[in-house]
C-alpha cells in the first residue's frame, strides 16, 4: 500500500477519537449530573434521618418535664382517688392541656397510672371538636393502659420507648415514663405516664412535607423528588404520596424497587435505580432510622434531570464529526505535496534497513523531509562506526566476564583450601579425617585443574556448555561439600538434616558449585562469632525436592533483597565479588528449578533451592 492510502486511513481514523472523545464528555456530563442527584439525595435522607432524631429527642425531653411538674407530684402525693375530671386539680389539667395541644409535640393522649397499677386519669386529644382536651378519671379502658414493665426498675428518668404500632390516628410511639414523686429516682418510681405520640405528624415535620399535599420541599419542577419509610415488615409507614401509607411497599411501589427495599428492610445504607410506572429512571438513596428501626428512602427523577444533556450530547458529537472532516480534508491536502519527498526518505530508509549502510538519501526539496533525509545519513554514518566498536567491545567484555566468574571460582576453591588446612591443624592425628582430608585435596586439585582448562579454552568456557541434566542423588554432594568445608570442630555448630536419599533431575558439577557458595556465604557471613549452621533437604511440592542452608549471621535489609539481591556485582561483603548468588541463579534456573531467599537484620539469613525431582520424571 502507498504512502497516500495509508495517509488517508490515518486521518479517516484520526477522526473516530474526537467523535469518541465527545460521547465521553457526554458520559462523563451523566456522571457528574448524576453524582450531584445522588449527593442531593443523600443529603436529604441524611437530614431526614437526623431530624427524626432530634425531634424524638425534643418530645422526650416534654415528657420528663411534663413527669417533672408540680402539680403532677402534689396530686401522687396527696394519695386522692378523684371520680371526676372537674375535681382534678386545676394546674395539673392546666399542664395536660397544655402538652396535648402544643402542635408540635404531636401528643395525642396522656394516662396515668399509679405505682400500684391502678388507673388515675387519662386526657385525649381531639383534633376535630371542641373542647380539644378531654379528661377521664373513670370507666377506664384497659388497653389504654398498656405500658411498659421496665419502668418500675428505673432508676433514671428516660422515657421507655415501644415499638412502632398501628394506631386509629395512623402511625404512633407509646411511651412510658417514669415519675419519681418525692423521692429520690434510686427509691425507684411512684407512678408512670404513658404518653401516645402521633408518628405520622412527626414524620412529615422532618421530611419538610404538609400532610394533605403531594409537592414537597424535596421537590422541584426540574427534579422531582419523594420520600418514603418502611419498617422491617416491608410496610410503608410514610410516603409523600399520602395514599400509599400503610401499604405494602411491593404493591405500592414498582417492582424494579424491590432491590432497594430489600436492602432498607435489612437496615443498610446505600443507593440504586429503579423504573416507575411511567418508564421513567429514579434513584433512590436510603439509610436506617435508628430511634424508630425504619428505613428512609429520598428518591430523585434521573430521567428528568439528564434530559437536558441528551440533545446537547448529540449536537456536540455531531459537530465533533464535521470539524473531524474538515480537519482531515485540510492535513490531507498538506501531506500530499509532500507525499514524494517521504516516497524518497522511505526507499533510502529501506535500503539501510535491508544492511546497506553505505547509501545515500539524496533530497532536493526545502521542507522537514530535506532534514529527515540528512539527519537519516548522518544516523548511518554514526551507525557504521559504532557497529565496528561494538565488536573491539563484545570481544573484551566476553573476556572480562570470564575472568571475573572465574576469579569467583578460584577464590571459593582457596576459601575451601584455607579452611581443610585450619581443621588440619588441630586434627592432623586423626587418621580418619587426614583420609577426607586427602580426598578434599583431590576434589580441590580437579577444580583448580577445570579452571586452568577453562581459561586455556576460553571459546569453549564462554559458549555456557554444560553436562546435560540427569538423575542425581543430592545428599552425597551436600555431604561432600559440609565435609570439606563445614566441619562441626570448627567455631560454628553444623546442624544437618538430610534424608538417606534425594533425587532431583540436575547436573552435579552445577549443584555442587552452588552448595558450595551458599555455605561458603554462610560461614563468611557468621564470620569468628560463634554461630549455627543449618543444612536442610527434603521434598517440595509435588515434583520437586528442595535443599536449605541457613545461618545465624547478621541478615540482609529488605532494601538490598529488594533491589541488588542476586544482582551480578552487588555484595554486602568487603572482599566480595558479587557473582556468587548471580552465578547460582543462572545455574537452578538453567536445570528449571529456583532458589528463594528469606532474611532479616539480626536474623540471619536462609536460602532454599528447589529443583525437579528425578522419580516425578521417570515415572512420568
Amino acid at each position: 500500500m502507498s504512502i497516500r492510502p495509508k495517509l488517508l486511513l490515518i486521518l479517516a481514523i484520526g477522526v473516530v477519537p474526537l467523535v469518541a472523545l465527545s460521547v465521553v464528555n457526554y458520559l462523563h456530563g451523566v456522571r457528574v449530573v448524576e453524582a450531584q442527584l445522588r449527593s442531593d439525595l443523600d443529603r436529604d435522607a441524611q437530614a431526614i434521618s437526623r431530624n427524626v432524631k432530634s425531634r424524638l429527642a425534643e418530645r422526650e425531653d416534654a415528657m420528663v418535664s411534663l413527669a417533672n411538674t408540680r402539680a403532677l407530684t402534689e396530686y401522687l402525693l396527696s394519695g386522692e382517688r378523684v371520680s371526676a375530671a372537674d375535681v382534678l386539680p386545676q394546674d395539673l389539667q392546666w399542664e395536660i392541656r397544655r402538652a396535648l395541644e402544643i402542635s408540635q409535640y404531636n401528643f395525642v393522649a396522656i394516662a396515668c397510672v399509679d405505682i400500684d397499677k391502678h388507673p388515675r386519669f387519662r386526657a385525649e386529644l381531639n383534633l376535630n371538636s371542641s373542647p380539644r382536651t378531654t379528661f377521664q378519671t373513670q370507666d377506664f379502658l384497659q388497653s389504654n393502659f398498656v405500658l411498659d414493665e421496665g419502668v418500675w426498675t428505673a432508676s433514671t428518668e428516660t422515657p421507655l420507648r415501644s415499638a412502632f404500632r398501628s394506631e386509629s390516628y395512623g402511625a404512633g410511639l407509646r411511651y412510658t415514663v417514669p415519675v419519681f414523686a418525692g423521692s429520690a429516682p434510686a427509691s425507684g418510681p411512684r407512678a408512670a405516664l404513658i404518653i401516645e405520640l402521633r408518628l405520622d405528624a412527626l414524620l412529615a415535620e422532618t421530611a419538610g412535607i404538609a400532610d394533605t399535599s403531594s409537592t414537597t420541599a424535596l421537590s422541584s419542577p426540574a427534579s422531582p423528588r419523594l420520600a418514603l419509610m418502611i419498617d422491617t415488615e416491608g410496610r410503608i409507614v410514610y410516603h409523600t404520596n399520602n395514599a400509599l401509607k400503610y401499604q405494602p411497599v411491593t404493591t405500592a411501589m414498582p417492582s424494579s424497587f424491590s432491590t432497594v427495599s430489600k436492602s432498607m428492610r435489612a437496615a443498610q445504607s446505600g443507593s440504586g435505580y429503579y423504573d416507575s410506572m411511567e418508564g421513567e429512571r429514579w434513584l433512590a438513596v436510603y439509610q436506617p432510622v435508628p430511634p424508630l428501626n425504619l428505613s428512609v428512602a429520598v428518591a430523585g427523577n434521573d430521567s428528568a434531570v439528564v434530559s437536558g444533556l441528551r440533545w446537547m450530547g448529540w449536537l456536540s458529537v455531531g459537530l465533533t464529526v464535521l470539524l473531524g472532516i474538515l480537519v482531515a480534508g485540510l492535513l490531507l491536502l498538506t501531506l500530499s505535496r509532500t507525499t514524494r519527498s517521504i516516497q524518497r526518505v522511505t526507499e533510502g530508509a529501506v535500503a539501510i534497513a535491508g544492511g546497506n549502510l553505505n547509501d545515500h538519501i539524496e533530497v532536493r526539496s526545502s521542507d522537514e523531509t530535506r532534514l529527515l533525509a540528512e539527519t537519516f545519513n548522518a544516523m548511518t554514518d554514526r551507525l557504521r562506526e559504532q557497529i565496528a566498536r561494538e565488536t573491539e567491545s563484545r570481544q573484551f567484555e566476553s573476556f572480562l566476564r570470564l575472568s571475573a566468574i572465574l576469579t569467583h571460582d578460584l577464590k571459593n576453591s582457596i576459601l575451601a583450601l584455607s579452611l581443610l588446612v585450619s581443621n588440619m591443624e588441630q586434627q592432623f592425628d586423626n587418621a580418619e579425617f587426614r583420609t577426607d582430608a586427602m580426598t578434599s585435596l583431590t576434589q580441590a586439585t580437579d577444580k583448580l585443574r577445570a579452571l586452568v582448562a577453562k581459561l586455556s579454552e576460553p571459546a569453549r568456557s564462554l559458549s555456557g556448555e554444560f553436562k546435560r541434566p540427569r538423575p542425581v542423588d543430592l545428599v552425597p554432594v551436600i555431604k561432600r561439600v559440609l565435609a570439606r568445608m563445614a566441619t562441626p570442630d570448627q567455631i560454628h555448630q553444623v546442624d544437618a538434616r538430610l534424608p538417606s536419599t534425594l533425587v532431583a533431575v540436575a547436573d552435579e558439577e552445577r549443584i555442587e558449585r552452588v552448595v558450595e557458595n551458599l555455605v561458603l556465604n554462610a560461614l563468611e557471613a557468621m564470620d569468628m562469632n560463634k554461630g549455627k549452621l543449618d543444612v536442610e533437604a527434603g521434598a517440595a511440592e509435588k515434583g520437586f525436592v528442595f535443599f536449605s542452608v541457613c545461618d545465624t549471621g547478621p541478615g540482609m535489609s529488605a532494601a538490598f533483597q529488594r533491589t541488588n539481591l542476586f544482582r551480578p556485582f552487588a555484595t554486602t561483603k568487603t572482599n566480595g565479588v558479587g557473582l556468587g548468588l548471580y552465578t547460582c541463579r543462572e545455574l537452578i534456573n538453567a536445570l528449571g528449578g529456583r532458589i528463594e531467599a528469606e532474611s532479616e537484620r539480626g536474623s540471619g539469613t536462609c536460602f532454599r533451592v528447589v529443583l525437579p525431582s528425578a522419580r516425578i520424571t521417570e515415572s512420568a
